[in-house]
């Protein structure tokens, strides 16, 4: 053997002896755990969850057992991007950050997981779609355009019939058209989901009435009275129609209960004071009269309640 060969087996074995020696120590540093959780805090088993660590690109899966539980021991420091897929629920991504070296096994409990199904998703993305449309067509409302406002709430109201919010805008709008017979429809469907909705049983009471049918309008009012004692327009739509049924006593009740909530209101003081002329009250007719004329801004009613007080002060001298 040449001294050339020698060499060359002396640098062989010198290679398959690095080679064959120990690699260097790579610390298995973190034990994380977790629970995977959905909506109804029921845990989800067979999650897939995978982590990559960002540096490296190397990545790690593995799934949750029966109990929703996950663990991952010996994760090596570092950053880590974690995507959790569970089928019908929407993935969700997440960022472990375990940059600092561990001596020995560090513990790490990670917050529970929780995954929204996909039919929550598409629910929750129908109520924002609800939400925006509803805002459209109120704005348009306000600015009045109740056509607009039908436009937008059709297209909604195809996807999404019992929409509350949506039907009684549908019908409000209707009603400022003065399409009375078109918004009961709507406005009665809401009462139906909705039976706590005051404002819409004095919205259904409005155009019943308009329609000429007093006794299911005054059933409207005394509903709306019913859910809010606070609500004054259902007070003197209902002492109206009291009024006009010549029920006298008991439409005064609805007037002096809407002057509590509004005491300057003068379509209120008006009818109250009306309905004191019929008691022969006259001394307090003349002041709830005088009060309307003083808070009106209406040139015509104002000239009616001073020709009306100028003539129960005649009638009684």
């Amino acid at each position: 053997m040449t001294h050339n060969t020698t060499r060359l087996v002396a640098v062989a074995l010198l290679a398959a002896l690095l080679q064959a020696g120990p690699a260097p120590a790579q610390h298995r540093e973190y034990y994380v755990r977790g629970k995977v959780l959905d909506t109804q805090s029921k845990p989800l088993p067979g999650v897939q969850i995978r982590v990559l660590d960002v540096a490296t690109s190397r990545s790690y899966h593995i799934k949750t057992d029966k109990e929703g539980i996950f663990k991952f021991a010996g994760l090596p420091h570092g950053v880590y991007e974690v995507t959790l897929t569970c089928e019908g629920y929407a993935p969700k991504k997440d960022e472990w950050k375990l940059e600092t070296p561990q001596e020995r096994m560090q513990r790490v409990d990670v917050p529970d997981v929780v995954l929204v199904s996909q039919a929550r998703v598409q629910e929750i993305q129908g109520l924002r779609e609800s939400e925006a449309a509803v805002k459209d067509a109120a704005e348009r409302l306000r600015q009045g355009d109740p056509d607009g406002a039908i436009a937008a709430l059709s297209g909604l109201l195809a996807k999404r019939p019992d929409e509350t919010n949506a039907l009684f805008l549908l019908g409000l709008s209707y009603a400022r058209k003065q399409m009375c017979q078109e918004a009961l429809a709507p406005l009665t469907r809401v009462t139906e989901l909705s039976p706590g909705f005051a404002v819409a049983y004095v919205q259904l009471g409005v155009c019943q009435r308009k329609l000429g049918d007093a006794p299911k309008a005054l059933v409207a009012y005394e509903k709306a009275l019913e859910l809010d004692p606070q609500n004054a327009d259902a007070a003197y739509n209902a002492g109206l129609i009291l009024f006009e049924a010549n029920r006298v006593d008991e439409a005064l009740v609805r007037f002096e209960r809407g002057l509590v909530l509004k005491p300057n209101d003068p379509d209120l003081l008006d009818m109250a004071g009306r309905c004191y002329i019929h008691q022969a009250k006259y001394e307090r007719a003349v002041e709830l009269l005088e009060k309307a004329r003083a808070a009106t801004s209406d040139p015509a009613k104002a000239a009616f309640l001073d020709e009306l007080v100028r003539k129960i002060k005649a009638g009684t001298k």
